[in-house]
């Protein structure tokens, strides 16, 4: 790809076209290309950020344990939810099919509710603060809403704090994972604003 840079001088009577080639052209082409893709089909850059997003999130929550933070498996616990007499394995499959399938239905969400209202510019740093503050708002539901009145019923624990008075650890694990999520989530669904697109559209 060659990307041309108009440059103007006091002794040069008509702008000089100058040609940029080489890795560095082709790299900032790549990313306006799939950005101009992430733009023009929102839903299925959602879902595979979604996808992608909740996968990577997954595994670095199995392995926070040894980084002294709580171990998250969010896959056996939904299916303690779903299938509470149901045997480890069972539980982890059809929790994981959840757990799956949540991530990627709130990336849609994200992409089509939340991201257009937030007040920040479809840059790449604005569209990956837009998610970070997504993530945000997932993790706080976590501890307030799901960690109280979905799992701990599932241990016979009736306390809505109850997220807190597991400690700071795990508190900061959750905010992690879905910080995690979030960050994953950004660097794949970066759309474009109206005027980069355009912009875009006018390289040659």
């Amino acid at each position: 790809m060659t990307i041309t840079e108009t440059v103007t001088s006091p002794n040069v009577e008509a702008p000089t076209v100058v040609q940029l080639t080489g890795p560095q052209s082709s790299r900032v082409g790549t990313v306006y290309a799939w950005r101009r893709w992430a733009t023009r089909h929102r839903v299925l850059a959602a879902m595979l950020g979604g996808a992608v997003a909740v996968h990577v999130t997954t595994l670095l929550g199995f392995w926070f344990g040894g980084f002294g933070l709580t171990r998250l498996d969010y896959n056996t616990a939904n299916g303690k939810v779903y299938l509470p007499d149901a045997t480890p394995v069972q539980q982890f499959l059809v929790g994981g099919l959840s757990h799956y399938v949540d991530g990627v239905f709130f990336a849609v969400v994200f992409a089509i509710a939340i991201s257009p209202r937030l007040p920040l510019r479809a840059t790449a740093v604005g569209n990956l603060a837009k998610a970070l503050i997504f993530g945000t708002v997932l993790a706080l539901l976590a501890l307030f809403v799901t960690a109280p009145f979905v799992f701990g019923p599932t241990r016979g624990v009736h306390d809505p704090l109850v997220a807190f008075h597991a400690g700071w650890k795990y508190v900061l694990s959750v905010l992690l994972f879905h910080w995690l999520y979030g960050l994953h989530l950004g660097l794949i669904y970066n759309p474009l604003d109206d005027d980069d697109e355009r912009q875009f559209d006018r390289r040659p």
